[in-house]
């Protein structure tokens, strides 16, 4: 059950905002991870990626994030995120995820974080994670960015997200992952991304 336990928190989501590797389960106490995520940011004639930087001629952008935790307590972790996105704005946020429920082979958590791409914004997301077997997990939830924008109206851009993500243990210190997420606002793109993380106790 403790091996168990371990590799399911390979998957701690480290990528809040932009918005790759969602897993509902904290990191280990004094634990590091590491991470990286290829992905490709898919153009759906998204306003969105107008505002990173993103041109209408790319179709598109590949981009690649690195990212690094560390387990404050047993429900509380802390992350940080760097992603460089080609041909358009780096993204850089930092976040707390807080692990609200635990059950045998399910979890569901809080994060909360702030970033700044285009500008400064907040982010807020919930995820549920559900264990398959011991290889196999799969986890979905809901991922809102609140940006600010002084060009908009009201000075508020908002992005949302619904993630689903499937994640396979490889070892007891390697995870690997594909995702995509879904687009549910007129700010919002499409996402696909694979990836692997590390842990280090």
């Amino acid at each position: 059950m403790k091996r168990l336990l371990i590799l399911l928190l390979l998957a701690t989501p480290m990528f809040a905002a932009g918005q790759v590797v969602n897993y509902a389960k904290t990191l280990p106490v004094r634990s590091f991870s590491l991470g990286i995520t290829p992905s490709y940011y898919i153009d759906n004639e998204s306003v969105g990626l107008r505002s990173i930087g993103v041109d209408a001629d790319q179709k598109g952008a590949f981009a690649v994030g690195v990212s690094g935790g560390y387990g404050l307590q047993y429900s509380l972790d802390v992350n940080a995120k760097f992603v460089y996105v080609m041909g358009g704005k780096p993204f850089l946020g930092a976040d707390l995820q807080y692990l609200i429920h635990e059950a045998r082979n399910s979890y569901f958590s809080v994060i909360g974080g702030l970033h700044y791409w285009d500008n400064f914004g907040v982010d807020l997301t919930g995820l549920f994670t559900y264990s398959v077997n011991y290889n196999i997990n799969v986890s979905g939830g809901l991922d809102l960015d609140v940006n600010y924008d002084p060009a908009m109206p009201n000075k508020v851009r908002t992005r949302v997200w619904l993630p689903v993500n499937i994640g396979f243990n490889v070892s007891e210190y390697t995870f690997l992952y594909a995702e995509f997420d879904l687009p549910v606002s007129q700010w919002s793109w499409s996402i696909v991304a694979l990836g692997a993380n590390f842990i280090f106790r």
